[in-house]
């Protein structure tokens, strides 16, 4: 699930997710060598973000990565509350649960409660194919070979297409490399992380350490406030 429109951190939400909106080629993309890579697992297994918006902490992100036999399992956790005057004006609460298997996604599920409207999304595979549906598109189609959830966690996703983990939507965002960049923690710290941006149908920037580890994403919320993610 993912963003609206999008800025850089330097700092940098979720088509991985659409968080507060919804969210990736460059000339010269198919050549960057993040498409060969391997996922990345955090060794502690788990990462978390604290989520900011115009400097404020509004929610939170937590990524559960645990082994099931030879299976990866990747939970994903998303609250979101924004008050004006005390009062709450946006709400949001999302989950996800992936399952992967030597490298390949095998399936995931997601659901997502917005300001009391409900979504859905889920793909799995059957065969060769990859299926997926959810609120957008409630008849099952046939994903394209390279396309995975917007979950961000996975820098693989940046190859696209993407499915969008809030309502299923195929989403075909392009993606260009920035370089590097210094990306702020929640603890005031700062890391050194490779920069991409998506524009297109998803528009936001994330961030992933020189070992590939998801550090930072921003993007625009509909009403042109910046949204962050900044590591815990």
């Amino acid at each position: 699930m993912i963003g609206a429109r999008a800025t850089t951190p330097v700092r940098g939400v979720y088509g991985r997710r659409a968080v507060l909106g919804a969210v990736v080629g460059s000339a010269g993309w198919a050549l960057t060598p993040w498409r060969a890579l391997a996922q990345s697992v955090p060794p502690a297994g788990q990462l978390a973000f604290d989520i900011l918006r115009r400097g404020s902490r509004i929610g939170q992100e937590t990524l559960t990565f645990r082994q099931a036999g030879n299976r990866l399992i990747v939970d994903v956790e998303v609250s979101i509350r924004v008050t004006m005057a005390m009062i709450p004006i946006y709400r949001l609460h999302h989950h996800e649960t992936e399952t992967w298997q030597a490298g390949q996604l095998l399936s995931f599920a997601a659901t997502t409660e917005k300001n009391g409207s409900q979504y859905y999304a889920q793909g799995w595979r059957d065969g060769e194919a990859f299926m997926a549906r959810g609120t957008a598109c409630p008849k099952a189609y046939v994903a394209p070979a390279h396309a995975l959830p917007t979950s961000q966690w996975n820098h693989r996703m940046l190859n696209g297409p993407m499915i969008n983990t809030e309502d299923a939507k195929l989403m075909r965002p392009v993606v260009t490399d920035l370089g590097f960049a210094e990306v702020p923690l929640a603890d005031g710290g700062t890391v050194r992380a490779r920069h991409y941006r998506a524009r297109g149908d998803l528009r936001f920037d994330t961030f992933f350490s020189e070992n590939w580890e998801w550090v930072g994403l921003s993007f625009h919320a509909p009403d042109g406030s910046l949204v962050t993610y900044r590591k815990a």
